[in-house]
């Protein structure tokens, strides 16, 4: 699933519209996205990375005063699905996700507050062995605080998820993540740098997982 980075977060924050390119890196992952302005108020995000994943998604943000601003986006996901290429050595198998989110933020001296919802469904390329299928929502709150030249921001997140898979209760659970992240306001060499750490704890098991994972990210925007 693909994140807007906190960098093109903040900005869009700021602004009306914002076009550009991203680049993250998060363990052994690297993901390269677009966004490009298709009016003031939407935009279109595509995007891919090296563990064989390729979204497209279109998004919507509008202030409706100084202070308040509204946002929506959906995107349309697709990557190997992984039992059929470990398990079975099938390639070309696809899993399809659908994300949708809607968030709402508010602007205050050199302060912002976001908070929104988001679910996702995860559906296998084959009808008769379900066993990623699985529908994830989520709620989140994140603050920002904005310096002259650089921003943090913290967001906590409650995830559930849904079994719709031929295996009892394999993709149930809940659990609450924890960001922490840094990055500038300003462009060095036509880029703007943040980096990121996270926390993923699942309460019992969600989704396959038992234990907590520590994460962390770094990246970039490049603005046009």
């Amino acid at each position: 699933m693909k994140t807007i980075s906190m960098t093109c977060s903040a900005m869009m924050l700021c602004t009306s519209a914002i076009a550009g390119i991203d680049l993250s890196i998060e363990k052994d992952v690297v993901e390269v996205g677009v966004t490009a302005a298709v009016t003031n108020n939407t935009y279109l995000y595509i995007g891919g990375d090296n563990d064989n994943w390729v979204g497209l998604g279109i998004g919507y943000h509008k202030f409706v005063n100084p202070r308040w601003k509204l946002a929506s986006y959906y995107e349309y996901g697709i990557r190997d699905d992984w039992l059929m290429s470990e398990v079975a050595g099938i390639d070309g198998v696809k899993t399809n996700t659908h994300f949708i989110e809607l968030s709402a933020a508010r602007l205050f001296d050199g302060y912002s507050a976001k908070f929104g919802v988001t679910s996702e469904f995860v559906r296998n390329g084959f009808t008769w062995i379900t066993v990623d299928d699985a529908n994830k929502y989520s709620t989140y709150f994140a603050a920002a605080k904005y310096f002259q030249h650089t921003y943090i921001t913290s967001r906590l997140e409650y995830h559930y998820a849904e079994d719709k898979s031929d295996m009892l209760d394999f993709n149930q659970g809940q659990a609450a993540e924890w960001e922490l992240s840094i990055g500038t306001m300003r462009p060095v060499w036509h880029i703007y740098p943040y980096a990121k750490v996270s926390a993923f704890n699942p309460n019992r098991t969600y989704y396959g997982m038992t234990e907590t994972e520590y994460s962390w990210t770094v990246g970039g925007r490049m603005s046009f």
